[in-house]
């Protein structure tokens, strides 16, 4: 007898990735390569609306946890992501989380407060750029907005599943994406199994196509990913 790896149907949009596109140009992230693979630049509000009918189907059937608003690319640059916060705060129950991050390279107070206005739960800052990253934190807490700071390049590193020129994970844990069943829709409306692929090499439809036809299952950076595949009971 042997286990076979999961297969979940869709049942949550777990991201959507406003902007697939960055500022850095970090050695540690596959964002400065994605143009090489895919089309990169910023969701539109169209396909961002579609993509939300699919965030309130879940949310309706109870199996939506959370919604963040970022991919592989900084969301700030996005000249919509005000406006994509307050779409997302009415899309989604009180009680589930709206969720941004930054590396902070243009974030100001004045966008803080229109991102607090529209209905943000948490804005989290990756640590890419000391004054960037001190000078947000700062802000965040004037205007009242929770969040995290994260170093994970330096405190908790990994390849990106083999994508990028850095340190070979020394932890894994089993993948929340397959487990839950939970995808990533791209900046250009493909709908992803996971983000960590930078170089859309897991597409598995679009939001204008029926995801209620589609499973989620394993793809090729799930053989070289810290997280690990869960497995289906043994037959």
């Amino acid at each position: 007898m042997t286990a076979k790896p999961i297969v979940q149907p869709i049942t949550t949009i777990n991201t959507i990735e406003t902007s697939s596109v960055c500022d850095n140009f970090c050695q540690y992230c596959p964002a400065k390569d994605q143009h090489k693979h895919r089309k990169v630049g910023f969701m539109d509000l169209d396909i961002f609306a579609a993509a939300l009918q699919w965030v309130q189907l879940y949310a309706d059937r109870g199996t939506q946890r959370e919604l963040n608003l970022f991919g592989v690319g900084e969301p700030m640059l996005n000249p919509n992501i005000v406006e994509m916060v307050r779409l997302a705060r009415i899309a989604l129950p009180d009680h589930l989380p709206v969720h941004l991050n930054t590396n902070g390279n243009i974030f100001t107070e004045e966008l803080a407060w229109k991102l607090k206005d529209a209905g943000i739960t948490e804005i989290d800052v990756t640590g890419h750029n000391p004054h960037a990253t001190a000078k947000t934190i700062r802000i965040l807490k004037k205007v009242g907005i929770p969040g995290r700071v994260s170093f994970d390049p330096v405190l908790q590193p990994n390849n990106w599943a083999g994508q990028v020129d850095w340190f070979e994970p020394e932890y894994s844990y089993p993948c929340p994406w397959l487990h839950r069943g939970q995808v990533m829709v791209m900046s250009d409306g493909s709908v992803t199994r996971c983000c960590i692929d930078a170089f859309a090499k897991g597409i598995l439809s679009h939001v204008l196509y029926n995801l209620d036809l589609i499973d989620e299952t394993p793809f090729e950076l799930c053989e070289s990913c810290h997280q690990t595949v869960p497995q289906a009971s043994r037959e």
